[in-house]
């Protein structure tokens, strides 16, 4: 199954998705850059709150 990273709107395949705690899937690569504004866990969890 394919879907599009939040981030960068890249398509990714299932092989090459991350899934975070917050529920949403990312690539390998935005995966890092996530961590700091995810909704559960994040330190600016504001801003991942504000997105959904």
């Amino acid at each position: 199954m394919r879907t599009r990273c939040p981030l960068c709107r890249r398509s990714i395949t299932s092989d090459a998705q991350r899934w975070c705690r917050c529920g949403k899937a990312f690539g390998t690569h935005c995966y890092g850059d996530h961590s700091n504004w995810c909704a559960v866990s994040g330190a600016d969890a504001w801003i991942g709150a504000l997105e959904r």
